[in-house]
């Protein structure tokens, strides 16, 4: 191979040979330019990965033109210095050009949905979620590109849009995506650690009054069907919403009044079973059986039509500022108010983690079977109670609503519920 003092007007007089040819440089040993058949001429730095009858590694620096010559001498005396350090420059760059094609944002979103999302009872949400907010934005880059500014700005942007707790949501979901991607050793660390939250989130502390929670139940049994079914299950046996709404024939044992809960469809994994007071049994036997479904509008698909149910819920029962999931923590408050142990409350609701805790949860294995029926049957029988105290003179209008509080009286005493018009 030549060796030529490599200089611009050099590099120009250069002519097109009819092989690839390489002139070294004769002030840096190592360094070069080649040109091709097609008189391409490009830099590169040549070096070995050891001593000497180590391998030769070849590190392309850039084509000339687009690349000055100073530019180039300068990357390759960084590829020399690399190389004393024990490091392997070419090597690093075809791993880096493998992880920028490899590991874009959009492959691994969609590996991480289907291997860890898959598992989790909110899958569809948190996916939606995570492409919508996290896919389309950072759609084409590589994992590596993404830094803290970049989760910042994402994560502000959504709270601008006057979504702050969707952007707190979105940040948590970034947070699982990343460290998965750390656990896979496609990250060194993640890049949204130490990120906070964007707004304060406060812990719901809604319990619904007996009053309220009479008037609800009262309300659901007007509107009927399966929204007012779920509704009245919801409060009677604590469980979540999309257990209930979810809820199929062959998990029922009518006979020993038991639901049994799979556990692919429990927040935990966990199968769960669950207690049918008299009352649950109740609400069950007003179902219509039109498919696997028992709160469906037409047996094939679970009831999903919450929204709008609920707005009519609200405007029946003159009870507002609430949702359907603080009846379940009005239904453990009231387990409580009845005496029922804490544990056993924590049974019911299937809580992973509940008041049994450190060496004592490690061993204890008893499930409370006896004494989820007797709390269960014991609350069933409380709401029995407040509803029939509820009043039987409550007037609805033309409309089935309950008036306004200021303009409500109601009558305590022990006879049935009268809808009466107004």
């Amino acid at each position: 191979m030549p060796r030529i003092k490599l200089t611009k007007s050099a590099i120009d007089a250069l002519p097109t040979p009819a092989t690839e040819t390489v002139h070294w440089d004769t002030g840096l040993p190592g360094f070069g330019v080649k040109v091709t058949p097609k008189g391409r001429k490009v830099f590169i730095g040549l070096y070995r990965t050891g001593g000497a009858g180590s391998k030769l590694r070849k590190y392309t620096i850039g084509p000339y033109g687009r690349v000055t010559l100073h530019q180039a001498r300068v990357a390759a005396q960084r590829v020399f210095a690399a190389k004393l350090e024990g490091r392997d420059p070419a090597a690093e760059k075809r791993e880096s050009k493998r992880r920028i094609v490899a590991d874009c944002v959009e492959d691994l979103l969609e590996a991480y949905i289907a291997q860890r999302l898959s598992q989790n009872r909110s899958a569809g949400e948190i996916s939606r979620l995570l492409r919508r907010e996290m896919g389309a934005v950072w759609a084409g880059w590589s994992i590596h590109d993404i830094g803290k500014r970049d989760v910042v700005e994402l994560v502000s942007a959504i709270g601008q849009r006057g979504a702050p707790v969707a952007a707190n949501k979105v940040l948590k979901s970034i947070k699982t995506f990343l460290r998965w991607c750390v656990n896979r050793a496609v990250l060194d660390q993640s890049p949204a650690e130490g990120v906070p939250l964007p707004s304060k989130e406060v812990s719901r502390d809604r319990v619904l009054g007996d009053d309220e929670l009479a008037k609800i139940i009262l309300s659901a049994r007007n509107i009927g069907g399966p929204y007012g079914g779920i509704v009245e299950l919801l409060a009677l046996t604590g469980q979540r919403r999309e257990e209930i709404a979810g809820l199929q024939w062959d998990e029922l044992d009518l006979a020993t009044r038991v639901w049994t809960l799979p556990n692919s469809r429990t927040k935990n994994a966990k199968s769960h079973v669950v207690h049918l007071s008299r009352q649950s049994m109740a609400v069950l036997e007003q179902a219509d059986r039109k498919g696997p479904y028992v709160f469906s509008l037409l047996g094939t698909k679970p009831f999903g039509d919450f929204s709008r149910a609920k707005i009519r819920l609200d405007q029946l029962s003159g009870v507002t500022g609430w949702r359907l999931h603080d009846l379940r923590r009005t239904c453990v408050t009231g387990m409580a108010g009845l005496g029922i142990a804490p544990h056993v409350a924590d049974k019911i609701l299937n809580h992973q983690a509940g008041t049994i805790t450190g060496v004592a949860a490690v061993y204890q294995r008893h499930k409370f079977l006896s004494e989820r029926q007797d709390a269960l049957d014991r609350w069933g029988a409380y709401v029995d109670k407040i509803i029939e105290r509820a009043g039987k003179d409550i007037k609805y209008d033309q409309d089935g609503n309950m008036p306004p509080q200021s303009e409500r009286s109601v009558v305590l005493g022990s006879g049935p519920i009268k809808l009466l018009a107004a």
